[in-house]
């Protein structure tokens, strides 16, 4: 036997069609999954926003049921924040301003503005909050809603809270509705989808 019969096959590389037709397919399902996965972090973010709007009512019930107090929530029309304030709180001038901006501030305990203050995420805002009218809060406070804060939501030292709707919207114009019930306090976030803001 002669050394050229034991030669090893010649290897094959790609061609330049080859390559080509893989980069083209490449960029085909791209063009799918992106939209996808930036549907996803929209959906996400909504149902984070839903999430911490949800933990500040229970903040709220749980610290009207230890106090003995009556504490309000309530939220920034076309807005991203909210505040959980006592009633106490509520009454004083100051709690009708919105806080400034300033991340590094520092919070403090008696800072009315900023104690249990949140902020929804990036690119969420409350589209619109239907409160169910609270006769203690009128009494308290007289016409509510006024000014850059919606109608307070009520939540009472016996568990109770007022009757509450509250729908967030990302930019995109996805939704996702809060609902609060007012006889036992809790609250269910429904699915992500598009209703009206008007």
């Amino acid at each position: 036997m002669s050394h050229a019969a034991k030669r090893p096959p010649r290897r094959r590389g790609l061609t330049l069609i080859e390559v080509c037709l893989v980069l083209t397919l490449l960029v085909v399902i791209a063009s799918f999954a992106v939209p996808l996965l930036g549907g996803a972090v929209e959906r996400r973010s909504l149902m984070s926003g839903a999430g911490m709007l949800q933990a500040g009512w229970t903040r709220a019930r749980l610290a009207a049921m230890q106090s003995g107090q009556t504490y309000v929530v309530r939220l920034q029309p076309k807005g991203s924040q909210f505040q959980v304030l006592s009633l106490d709180q509520l009454a004083l001038p100051e709690s009708q301003e919105l806080p400034a901006e300033n991340p590094d501030a520092e919070e403090t305990p008696y800072d009315i503005l900023r104690f249990f203050k949140t902020r929804l995420p990036s690119g969420v805002i409350f589209g619109r909050a239907d409160v169910a009218n609270s006769n203690q809060l009128t009494a308290t406070m007289g016409s509510s809603g006024d000014g850059p804060w919606s109608t307070p939501i009520v939540f009472r030292p016996d568990g109770t809270t007022s009757d509450a709707s509250v729908l967030i919207v990302n930019e995109p114009g996805h939704t996702i509705r809060v609902t609060l019930r007012g006889l036992t306090g809790t609250s269910i976030a429904g699915e992500v989808g598009k209703e009206d803001v008007q």
